[in-house]
């Protein structure tokens, strides 16, 4: 499934020479965590049971933590309906470098040391700055 109407954050990437980005587009459903209106680029999201479509990861209390497995890349347009879905797509970077300064949670809860950690092990790395060189993980 190709990315619609897709738009360069310079923000949300990180300055690494080697970035080895993995984006796939995946179903939004609207849960506890929040709805498709309240995400924005660099939300953290997670998996549904069946690893099909995605959810907003929830900070508080760390909630989610454990379970984060992506930073959203692409909101849709109002075009986007996925034929046999009712649901909007998110493009879901599942592995690269981004801005530690633009990745979060929806419901603006600072990430803790477990999430960082989590998204480190999955191959996502948070540079703390925009460096004037390159990041290194």
């Amino acid at each position: 499934m190709a990315i619609k109407d897709s738009v360069a954050y310079p923000n949300l990437l990180s300055h690494d020479d080697d970035p080895s980005h993995v984006i796939r587009r995946y179903p939004f459903t609207d849960g506890g965590g929040g709805n498709i209106g309240q995400m924005k680029v660099g939300h953290l999201v997670k998996f549904n049971a069946g690893r099909t479509e995605v959810l907003a990861a929830v900070g508080a209390a760390g909630a989610d933590d454990a379970t984060v497995e992506g930073v959203i890349e692409d909101i849709p347009d109002n075009t986007d309906v996925p034929s046999g879905a009712a649901h909007k797509t998110v493009a879901v970077g599942l592995q690269g470098s981004y801005d530690k300064n633009t990745v979060g949670y929806q419901d603006g809860t600072a990430l803790s040391t477990a999430a960082i950690a989590r998204l480190r092990s999955l191959g996502i790395f948070l540079d703390p700055a925009t460096p004037a060189g390159a990041f290194a993980p």
